[in-house]
């Protein structure tokens, strides 16, 4: 156990050390603050006729959980996969004294730790502005790190679908390509072809409206439920299956 979590520790510091990470961070911080400082032009220029009021955590959500994650998620994993078998760095990771199994488990973990810290982060940058504007209380902010945290879960799937895509593509560009051009579809399929698409597990991305002021019966919350698992155990288990059999 020891030799996983620092696997993990070790896959999780060679994301955080990349500049990307955090150019993709203050990226989605800026369009919050343009967010704030539309509504604030707009009071302003009304002469405090219209004013926007708004929760800011759970209006930008959305935002992070549809692009800025799953963006997030498609560099990371084809820079700890496509990437490291590009540049033959792979090999470092599966002369660690860990499994096969462990070493796609634990790159998937600092991924999903990644994201975590993304969340956690633009929670607290929301936070602020929502202070910042004035309309901040308790309730709302605390359940919006609830909202956020459960938004994690979805995440999970996600990951396996990068990392099944990376399991079959040795070119960082073209894996990225693949990632991206999936999940459009996937989306696509959500919005526009139902019933196939809410059969997808990114049609759950905003996996907090399951489980707050949630009116769906018990019946279709299990069933949500059993298709993200299912996902997730699809997903991982033909990962591994291709991780194992290869050759690097």
């Amino acid at each position: 156990m020891n030799a996983f979590v620092l696997a993990v520790r070790n896959e999780f510091y060679k994301l955080i050390t990349r500049r990307k990470y955090i150019v993709l961070f203050a990226v989605g911080a800026l369009i919050c603050i343009g967010r704030l400082g539309g509504g604030m032009l707009i009071s302003k220029l009304s002469s405090g006729m219209v004013n926007i009021q708004s929760n800011m955590p759970l209006g930008m959500m959305r935002l992070m959980t549809d692009i800025i994650a799953p963006l997030m998620i498609f560099m990371a994993v084809t820079d700890l996969f496509a990437g490291e078998i590009q540049e033959d760095t792979l090999k470092n990771a599966l002369m660690a004294p860990v499994t096969r199994f462990k070493v796609l488990l634990s790159k998937a973990a600092s991924v999903f730790l990644l994201c975590a810290a993304y969340f956690v982060l633009y929670w607290l940058v929301c936070t602020v502005l929502q202070i910042i504007s004035g309309g901040a209380r308790a309730n709302v902010i605390f359940t919006a790190l609830g909202a956020y945290m459960l938004d994690l879960v979805p995440l999970i799937a996600l990951i396996g679908l990068a990392a099944l895509i990376n399991m079959i593509s040795k070119s960082p560009s073209l894996a990225m390509l693949l990632c991206i051009a999936a999940y459009v579809v996937m989306k696509y399929l959500e919005y526009y072809v139902s019933p196939v698409g809410q059969m997808l597990f990114t049609s759950y991305s905003q996996w907090h409206k399951l489980w707050i002021g949630s009116l769906l019966p018990v019946g279709a919350m299990f069933a949500k439920i059993g298709i993200l698992c299912g996902s997730v155990l699809i997903l991982y288990t033909l990962s591994y299956i291709i991780f194992d059999g290869k050759d690097y």
